[in-house]
């Protein structure tokens, strides 16, 4: 079944790259920007366009499956729609800003189509303006399972007295054959960002939340396959080999390598797989795909480390991403951003998970102590790029993407790359143990999906508390809130640079996690989200003991330097 998409393949293996940066012939850049004292700076170029304010309100439609992957095994699915109103990104609405916007309506006729051919339709199906993830039912009747997606078409009408106004998007549907080469298949649940998998022909997907490190196959993994067993057992489910050291040779040494991947798929230890691209060279690529796709382990693939860092062809990772894609439609792609803000659509255009590697502890962010000069938007590197060294960096970063995401329209998963590293080149120590649990949590807080530390071997500290942590967020519990629950924003009273955020499940139970970003200690610390009214605590998963209930509030008589508790409650 695959020879159709290698010859796809092979068509866009030869589709050239693209350079578009400022700086001058000979000077090196890191996010755009000349770093050494040599070179003065220049204005790097890359930032993320914001649209303009519309005073008129517009409608941003979104139509989307609700899974990134349907198998001809599931009896059904189901779609998602968005209805928001902007004053940034959609098309003009016929209705004055003051308008309660759920007081109208839009009807709807989706249609499925292959080959331009309507094969399925939902008509006239009715959503109120300004609703967010409406989910519609899907029936797969008439469908056949294909390796190429399905096109979906909708055409949204907002009947009023005066006119009827019309406004149509499109998007895809994967609805695949059922895996019988023993390979896996991982989707993604855009209502939440959480990942599930199949092995084995199962028709039962099963969530996960990736929680591991990246590991050096030099500095870590080649010196026997008990390497996994050891990392298994410290309760990591992902493993993420960077093929360093003979894993960088040509040809890939497979007789070596392929050893560590059947005793991958009898630990059920899942690959994040890095496919050591070279935007200069796909053959590498497809040799690789080619591979590595029937292995029941593989979870998704990784394209890119800091490619915007590295100032890669901007449409390096796109071309990665549509080869992979071309041959193994079962798997996600990922890759690793390392810029704020430097041509982050067309970079993030390659992969459907992003990860962010924010590394704010111990650093000097204003002055490079490798570089020796200054850093700031248009000039040097430090190490974290734009940074305050504040653990707020990396919520920030994410909170930036997504808002980033919202314009362009797509929908991206994100994923923290928490610093578990130091005593080199900008930092002068390891996090502590009480920093990197801040870190991860404080990741998940903003949206990150998975976690992957860099790097593997840390220290004692960190080693010792990651795996403490390990069960707590790989645990049923914990997948259960982030896979059912919409994440919220919690609100604070009493101190300032506590983070909260509230996982809240139908069944009138939450998942509450609150991080104290300072290393003091604070006052009585409230906890809430606005609408809900906690009972009582059912379960502290991480942290202390000292929660009470008042009003309906979670209570705290004072929380402890970057003190972090994960509690599921129960609601009124």
């Amino acid at each position: 079944m695959w020879t159709t998409l290698f010859s796809v393949a092979a068509g866009l293996a030869s589709l050239p790259l693209t350079h578009a940066f400022n700086n001058p012939p000979g000077v090196d850049i890191w996010c755009g920007k000349a770093y050494r004292a040599s070179n003065a700076s220049f204005n790097p170029g890359g930032w993320f366009e914001q649209p303009s304010y519309s005073s008129t309100p517009l409608l941003d439609l979104k139509v989307r499956p609700r899974m990134s992957i349907y198998l001809e095994t599931d009896a059904s699915g189901s779609l998602l729609v968005d209805t928001a109103v902007s004053h940034l990104v959609g098309d003009p609405l016929p209705v004055q800003s003051q308008t309660n916007y759920t007081d109208q309506y839009l009807h709807l006729d989706i249609h499925i189509l292959s080959n331009e051919t309507p094969i399925a339709s939902i008509t006239n199906y009715t959503l109120p303006l300004n609703t967010s993830k409406a989910e519609i039912p899907l029936s797969f009747d008439g469908l056949a399972p294909e390796l190429t997606p399905y096109t979906i078409t909708t055409t949204a009408t907002l009947i009023s007295s005066i006119t009827n106004t019309t406004f149509t998007t499109t998007s895809e549907l994967f609805y695949l054959l059922q895996r019988t080469d023993g390979g896996s298949a991982t989707r993604i649940d855009h209502r939440t960002g959480m990942l599930s998998y199949i092995q084995d022909q199962s028709v039962t997907w099963t969530p996960i939340f990736p929680y591991t490190y990246y590991a050096q196959w030099s500095l870590y993994w080649d010196t026997n396959t008990s390497t996994l067993e050891t990392f298994t057992s410290q309760g990591y489910n992902v493993i993420h080999i960077v093929p360093t050291g003979t894993l960088s040779d040509t040809p890939f040494p497979w007789t070596t390598f392929d050893p560590y991947l059947t005793t991958s798929d009898k630990q059920n230890l899942h690959l994040q797989y890095d496919v050591l691209f070279d935007p200069t060279n796909l053959t590498k690529l497809t040799d690789q795909v080619t591979h590595i796709h029937t292995h029941p382990s593989l979870l998704l693939y990784y394209t890119a480390d800091e490619p915007d860092g590295k100032g890669n062809p901007l449409n390096s990772t796109r071309l990665a991403y549509d080869l992979i894609r071309s041959m193994d439609p079962y798997h996600p792609v990922s890759l690793a951003l390392n810029c704020k803000d430097f041509y982050y659509e067309e970079y993030a255009s390659g992969a459907d998970i992003i990860l962010s590697d924010v590394y704010p502890v111990a650093t000097n962010t204003s002055w490079s102590t490798v570089y020796d000069t200054p850093c700031n938007a248009t000039y040097g590197c430090c190490g974290c790029d734009d940074c305050s060294g504040e653990f707020e960096d990396i919520s920030d970063r994410l909170d930036q993407f997504y808002e980033f995401d919202a314009v362009v329209g797509w929908e991206k998963v994100h994923w923290g790359a928490p610093q578990a590293f130091g005593e080199e080149t900008f930092w002068t120590r390891y996090p502590t143990a009480a920093e990197e649990v801040v870190m991860v949590m404080l990741s998940v807080n903003h949206g990150a999906m998975g976690i992957v530390m860099w790097d593997y071997p840390s220290s004692d500290g960190i080693e010792r508390v990651t795996r403490e942590l390990a069960p707590v967020v790989t645990g049923e519990v914990f997948v259960g809130f982030l896979e059912e629950g919409v994440r919220k924003v919690g609100l604070v009273k009493g101190a300032g640079r506590v983070d909260v955020a509230w996982w809240v499940v139908e069944e009138g139970r939450a998942l509450v996690s609150v991080i104290n970003l300072s290393y003091g200690g604070t006052g009585k610390v409230r906890v809430g989200l606005e609408g809900v009214r906690v009972a009582g605590v059912e379960k502290v998963l991480w942290g202390g003991e000292g929660w009470d209930v008042k009003d309906g509030e979670l209570v705290s008589e004072g929380l402890g330097g970057l003190e972090v508790g994960i509690l599921e409650v129960d609601l009124v």
